[in-house]
């Protein structure tokens, strides 16, 4: 498999588990914390075959699935589709009322395969402050019937009225961290009773 392929491959898989490369690689013991990343950035050319148990696992895959070919879908059918509304923007740098993301009747439907169970809607990102995921004129897909905390996830929050799509970063001292390239996006810090999640981010999608 090419490196480049390979690369692409594991960006996708990252972003679909909503984690990080050093969040993925730091929840396996033994494995570096910038292994992964240095992979992704060209740093590292190759996993060792000691190594590759390890990146597999903190990827949530096989190590076929890490150094063999591209997963095929199964023959005995097409993947199953759902069609899923675009609601309308997100910034991922400010917040901003969530009255837009109420869903409507009259709205453009997306087709997305193998989502599974779930109630979804689709955003267009705006901002950069989660654009090592999500750059700015990517589309989310939302999962409203997930709204569940996990450390390291993506979601769509709304604070006090105002939404805003970030990373959960729980322990002692919550907040909502940006997972950008530009230092000014700052964690954004709430008091409990003011903040309500609206669903975990389960894709990103980006045209270029």
């Amino acid at each position: 498999m090419e490196k480049n392929e390979l690369r692409q491959r594991i960006k996708a898989r990252l972003a679909e588990l909503g984690v990080s490369p050093i969040e993925a690689a730091k929840a396996i013991p033994g494995l570096e914390r910038n292994y992964i990343r240095d992979f992704l950035e060209g740093k590292k050319q190759s996993f060792s075959a000691g190594k590759q148990p390890l990146v597999a696992a903190a990827l949530q895959w096989t190590i076929p699935d890490l150094i063999g070919p591209p997963p095929r879908r199964s023959s005995h059918g097409a993947p199953k589709l759902a069609m899923v509304p675009l609601l309308d923007r997100i910034t991922a740098g400010r917040l901003r009322s969530p009255a837009s993301q109420i869903p409507l009747d009259d709205v453009p439907l997306l087709a997305f395969a193998d989502l599974g169970r779930g109630e979804f809607f689709a955003l267009t990102v705006e901002g950069d402050s989660m654009d090592r995921y999500s750059p700015e004129g990517s589309i989310i897909v939302v999962n409203k019937a997930e709204r569940s905390l996990v450390n390291g996830r993506c979601y769509v929050f709304s604070i006090k009225g105002e939404t805003t799509y970030k990373m959960w970063q729980g322990g002692s001292n919550p907040h909502l961290a940006p997972f950008s390239t530009n230092p000014l996006n700052k964690p954004v810090f709430f008091r409990t009773r003011d903040l309500e999640v609206i669903g975990r981010v389960k894709r990103t999608i980006l045209d270029l």
